[in-house]
């Protein structure tokens, strides 16, 4: 295990997740409202304070999901490649990312339980614990289910993580490559806008995935009593309920700061990793 790759991978999570933890608070919110509440009249009932509800758990949690997605890519890398990074061909960048995304799923799903029931309690009837807070969340899941009462939607996350950081990996290195002249070193432009796009690609392919799982963990589903709120099941009434758009909810607002977050996330990870390694000979 790289301790570079944890160090950087820890550090640009974490700057990342301060910026676009409010905007997550908004999806969430919109993603888990009646399909007639609009983004208006939810912003209207938001305060600042409101819209970092839930940041504790996956602020903390941020440097680890990262931590392990680098390490374990670059790990798979050097296992199946033996060059540079940077001239690995994609179909072993796909195999990659779907190691490291099958790895951070198991450390995403308790994370995104708590985040998901913090940011959409102010819109349930009964919010319950969690209006108390994360500690209160997560004593509250494993008293009625144990831990795996934190693993409620783990399916869903699985669905999603897979494509999604398929999509992050290779569309960061797709990007790369391209703005990147064969005899240069990558510049912070170069990295920036790879990032942008990467955390774009994350979000527009797996999002009605995203959609469902948070429907399932803040059980506004809407599901008769008795039908199990599987991906498939909640998947098909939501759609019977609105329709694509209903599973969409909140996609163009995550894709826009998808941009810019993992613009962040990308550019300290490699000027992290640069800081850290040793000057070439």
């Amino acid at each position: 295990m790289s301790r570079n790759d944890i160090l950087a991978g820890s550090i640009g999570g974490a700057v990342a997740k301060v910026f676009e933890h409010p905007l997550d608070t908004l999806k969430t919110r919109m993603q888990t409202s009646r399909p007639t509440v609009g983004a208006l009249a939810l912003a209207q009932r938001t305060t600042v304070a409101s819209l970092y509800r839930g940041l504790g758990a996956p602020l903390l949690a941020s440097g680890c999901e990262n931590a392990i997605l680098f390490t374990s890519f670059n790990a798979t890398a050097r296992l199946i490649h033996d060059g540079e990074r940077d001239d690995m061909p994609f179909p072993r960048v796909l195999l990659a990312a779907s190691v490291s995304a099958v790895a951070v799923s198991h450390l995403l799903t308790p994370v995104e339980y708590v985040k998901v029931r913090m940011q959409s309690a102010p819109l349930l009837a009964n919010p319950g614990a969690s209006a108390r807070g994360s500690l209160a969340c997560v004593a509250d899941a494993i008293s009625r289910r144990g831990v795996a009462g934190l693993y409620k939607g783990h399916c869903a996350m699985l669905a999603r993580e897979v494509p999604g950081n398929v999509a992050w990996f290779s569309g960061y290195e797709l990007a790369a490559r391209a703005l990147t002249p064969a005899d240069r070193r990558r510049s912070e432009l170069a990295t920036c806008a790879a990032g942008a796009f990467a955390g774009m690609a994350y979000w527009a392919v797996p999002y009605p995935v995203d959609t469902v799982k948070s429907s399932i963990v803040a059980g506004t589903h809407g599901l008769p009593a008795g039908v199990p709120p599987t991906l498939a099941n909640v998947a098909k009434k939501l759609y019977a309920d609105g329709g694509l758009r209903a599973l969409y909810r909140g996609c163009p607002l995550t894709v826009a700061r998808a941009a810019p977050g993992n613009a962040i996330l990308f550019t300290v990870y490699e000027a992290v990793q640069r800081r850290l390694s040793p000057p070439p000979k």
